[in-house]
């Protein structure tokens, strides 16, 4: 019986592994990531919070996840800068953040809240629009997010932080990535851990504001930023980059790696390849287990 139980045990501990961490693969994927062909023709950047205070699920968290994410891209710009000395201008885009009830002009980027999906065909819980100008320059992004999906889950911090983060990314001109677990991979599956910036992602902007090199600035020229899949140099490795604290999403009792852990576990046992047999299994041994067994009579010898 122990036997069974330890092998059984390790077996879920494999299949847990292999869910969390995917299929094993000989070699490594190319990771791409496409830019849109437009870009910004300005390296100092706002952004504008719209809030939704007059609505009954508005909450005043959303502007603080946010805010976050827009600290994570600056975090970004910042160390990339300085780890790779070949794009030290990306150190000179920033974004700056303010907060206010209704919508002001002069700002670049806005970002505003609705209840639910934003689409009636798919789950779509963020959306970037990008106004261009004829020399595919950005005019300016308004950026939606959904506080609950179309079933009705809501958004936790954690989140809400990384559609905002994968929203602002479009913002500033890029597409979607190939690999699953980065910040633009065009699908998000709710209760993830929190995001990063990628290297590629920050490689990727640098791209759409290489502009910034040239002593002249901004000078659009017909196709210069062509849409296009993006990949790493040989020199730079596919990593996140660092995080401040600040900037770090607050971590509540369902972000443990534990609970994460048990969770996982319940999912990969609710697959029915996986539940069918195990229950099977479990039925049989309850089975057994009824059944009595027969006691052999003993009696006691004096010597």
């Amino acid at each position: 019986m122990r036997v069974f139980y330890t092998v059984l045990l390790c077996s879920l501990l494999v299949l847990g592994f292999c869910s969390a961490n995917g299929p094993f693969v000989m070699g490594q994927e190319t990771y791409v990531i496409d830019i849109q062909g437009f870009a910004w023709n300005r390296s100092s950047l706002s952004v504008l919070l719209v809030t939704s205070e007059d609505e009954s699920w508005w909450r005043g968290s959303y502007v603080n996840d946010s805010l976050r994410a827009v600290g994570q891209w600056n975090d970004a710009f910042a160390a990339f800068a300085t780890n790779y000395p070949a794009y030290s201008y990306l150190s000179g885009v920033t974004v700056q953040s303010a907060v206010s009830n209704m919508s002001m002009p002069g700002y670049d980027l806005y970002i505003n809240w609705t209840k639910s999906s934003l689409s009636n065909s798919s789950d779509e819980v963020g959306l970037a629009k990008t106004y261009v100008n004829g020399d595919s320059s950005i005019e300016n992004c308004t950026i939606s997010l959904a506080v609950q999906t179309s079933q009705g889950t809501m958004m936790r911090g954690v989140d809400m932080q990384n559609i905002a983060m994968h929203e602002l990314g479009h913002g500033f001109g890029l597409g979607h990535c190939n690999y699953t677990d980065d910040l633009m991979y065009s699908i998000y599956s709710l209760a993830a851990s929190p995001k990063a910036v990628s290297t590629l992602d920050a490689y990727s902007v640098a791209r759409c504001f290489a502009w910034m090199q040239s002593e002249t600035g901004f000078h659009p020229v017909s196709r210069w930023l062509n849409a296009s899949f993006v990949s790493l140099p040989s020199d730079i490795n596919y990593v996140d980059l660092p995080v401040s604290m600040q900037n770090q999403p607050p971590q509540t009792l369902t972000d443990s790696a534990a609970i994460q852990f048990l969770l996982m576990m319940l999912t990969v046992l609710a697959q029915p390849i996986i539940a069918v047999p195990v229950l099977i299994v479990l039925l049989l041994f309850a089975i057994l287990a009824a059944i009595p067994r027969r006691r052999h009579g003993r009696v006691r010898v004096d010597s």
